[in-house]
């Protein structure tokens, strides 16, 4: 990241407190917002005086709006929609836009996440001075590559299944047991659809988590990942409450009802084999934008809900499409770098 970016976008998101509204909808969803009325619309591209605003669709849904403009009311204007702003958003994103330090930064190009949440992306670029200024700005949807996160043996569905799902999980996390109990199920119960991956990320302010992981780790280790973890979170209201000191004795019974060699589970345990992989999982979770559990990531986007249905057939149609979401929004992305 270039020096000031994240001071950039502070300042632009200054009002954008609805990003990722508008992506992942229908061209004709993005296109008919009333902040757009006086555009007009050919395809996938709206246009006024010099301004365009260019829809990237994938899978039909629109991953990304691309504005070219020689006006900041029309770049906040185009901006806005992506983000699916109302006319009374626009002054102070504009006036945002036209902060010093903004459009020094962006002489040279810009991409970044839009938050520490990372659901989206935001590029800025201008060329020329003074009257004959010309900017364009970009904001996607972020789809990350597989090489971010890490390798793991928690695996469950085929490799061929088109959809790969990633989960970050803690297992004192209650909504992660209402997780696995309900949607998880489901995606297990579908091996040819989905891919499942499961990484470790226990939270600090859950005391006997960090435990569970790394007792999971050393089920992994004799294949029983899956067994146990269904036997920690069905045993959830036991061991959660437990004081620290009880938890081992706990989690050595579980290995056992999930089927695992007891003593070689505890000589694992005992001597934290996988802490450093757990702690390599939460800082892979951080660099992708996790910051609670569970979050489930579908071919390498963020899902913003997990349980509902026409996001997952959202995401699955863009990312799947041909070309698809992330090829569209990398190929646009080449012009701020």
């Amino acid at each position: 990241m270039k020096p000031c970016a994240r001071l950039f976008v502070a300042i632009i998101l200054l009002t954008a407190t609805t990003a990722h509204a508008q992506l992942w909808h229908s061209p004709q969803e993005t296109a008919g917002q009333a902040i757009l009325k006086d555009y007009a619309l050919s395809g996938t591209v709206l246009r006024r005086g010099d301004t365009t605003v260019t829809l990237d669709v994938a899978g039909n849904v629109v991953v990304g709006v691309f504005v070219q403009t020689s006006s900041l009311a029309d770049l906040a204007r185009g901006i806005g929609a992506g983000w699916s702003l109302a006319e009374a958003d626009l002054p102070s994103l504009q006036a945002n836009l036209a902060a010093p330090k903004v459009l020094t930064t962006a002489k040279t190009g810009f991409v970044d996440v839009t938050d520490d949440g990372a659901t989206d992306v935001i590029a800025l670029k201008t060329s020329g001075d003074g009257a004959k200024t010309r900017y364009m700005a970009y904001v996607a949807a972020k789809v990350w590559p597989d090489s971010m996160f890490p390798a793991t043996k928690n695996v469950i569905g085929s490799a061929a299944a088109p959809d790969t799902l990633r989960i970050f999980s803690d297992f004192q996390c209650p909504y992660c047991k209402q997780m696995w109990d309900a949607s998880a199920k489901g995606w297990e119960a579908a091996p040819g659809a989905y891919r499942t991956s499961h990484y470790q990320f226990p939270l600090t302010m859950h005391r006997n988590a960090q435990a569970a992981a790394e007792a999971s780790e050393c089920a992994s280790a004799q294949g029983k990942f899956w067994p146990y973890a269904d036997v920690l979170f069905a045993a959830y209201d036991t061991w959660t409450p437990l004081e620290p000191k009880d938890v081992p004795a706990t989690l050595a019974t579980y290995a056992n009802d999930a089927g695992l060699d007891t003593a070689a589970f505890m000589t694992c345990f005992s001597a934290h084999t996988f802490k450093a992989s757990i702690d390599a999982q939460i800082r892979a979770g951080i660099a992708v934008g996790v910051q609670g559990t569970p979050t489930v990531y579908l071919n390498g986007v963020k899902l913003t809900n997990y349980s509902d249905s026409a996001e997952l057939a959202r995401v699955h149609a863009a990312t799947t499409a041909t070309p698809s979401a992330a090829t569209v929004i990398d190929a646009r992305l080449k012009l701020f770098r």
